[in-house]
């Protein structure tokens, strides 16, 4: 029987469970080499990716596409299903919706991030007011890493909405200002953006966090934040091929190319990281990260029915 999965059951997945799958999967040295890289084909209203990958018990493959003009017709402008397999038999198991899969995946890669560099401490300034914002606020929240957060985007209403919602969680949010950007322990960027987001002044020692783009020409952090600081990427492969931010970041002089280090190598211990300097932590989204969901929303889902 193939079984299927809801929005709402991906979400009612514990962030722990989820956090706690997506590290195990990074601490993995198989893990790199059984995800393959994303693969898109146009179509006449955007784009679809194929994304799979694969251990020793599930097998998967996320279809996704995207269509820019989808929200101006009041639909999603990202939607997809997740579908699941038997590694053994190749028996497909379930579906999954890959809209909350993904907004998950890449809020709980961004935890095991965060953790990895020091853990979250004081204010988080969340940049982006959309469906992956809202994901790693909860996720912050749910995992008791943070309760103070400021809202930063270009529309107010977006802005008041975002805020709503994490006292709607029972934590403090406000609009923030480019001076809360500063200041902040955490700054969070989940936004569409191709250029820049934030200023270079950000503190000497935040945790700075860019999850928005997958193409070299985009970036969400300016070069001149990379200057000096600790950088942690998913995979060298990925940040040298779709990571804008650390692509334009190298280009520009202010990070050299061998200095991004894999998360895996800092899950392991054997990359040391400094929590005095600024720490940057760039993300594409990768294959083995919506396996490692899909495969917690399985599990969860098995545990429950017994």
């Amino acid at each position: 029987m193939i079984r299927q999965f809801s929005g709402d059951d991906v979400l009612a997945v514990p962030a722990t469970r989820v956090v706690e799958a997506i590290k195990r999967a990074a601490e993995d040295p198989r893990t790199l080499q059984r995800s393959a890289a994303r693969s898109a084909f146009g179509a006449p209203g955007g784009e679809m990716l194929l994304m799979p990958a694969a251990d020793d018990r599930l097998t998967g493959v996320k279809l996704a596409t995207i269509a820019p003009g989808n929200p101006a017709n009041g639909l999603p402008r990202v939607q997809g299903v997740y579908v699941l397999f038997d590694s053994t038999t190749l028996t497909p198991v379930a579906v999954i919706d890959a809209v909350e899969l993904t907004a998950v995946r890449t809020a709980g890669v961004s935890m095991v991030g965060i953790a990895a560099l020091g853990g979250a401490q004081g204010r988080t300034a969340i940049v982006g007011t959309s469906v992956q914002a809202r994901a790693h606020l909860r996720l912050l929240v749910e995992l008791g890493w943070c309760n103070d957060f400021t809202v930063h985007g270009r529309r107010t209403e977006a802005v008041e909405e975002l805020a709503a919602y994490a006292k709607s969680l029972g934590a403090q949010a406000t609009p923030g200002t480019t001076d809360d950007l500063r200041t902040a322990k955490q700054v969070i960027c989940c936004t569409s953006a191709s250029t820049p987001v934030v200023p270079d002044t950000l503190a000497h020692d935040v945790i700075a966090v860019a999850v928005g783009s997958h193409t070299p020409t985009a970036a969400e952090l300016p070069a001149g934040l990379f200057k000096d600081a600790q950088v942690v990427v998913e995979s060298q492969t990925a940040a040298t091929t779709e990571a804008g931010d650390v692509i334009l970041a190298v280009a520009a002089g202010t990070l050299p190319a061998d200095a991004p280090v894999e998360l895996g190598s800092v899950l392991r211990g054997e990359v040391k990281i400094d929590p005095t300097k600024r720490r940057i932590f760039k993300s594409v989204g990768m294959a083995w990260q919506d396996l490692a969901v899909a495969t917690a929303v399985f599990e969860s889902d098995i545990s429950e029915r017994g």
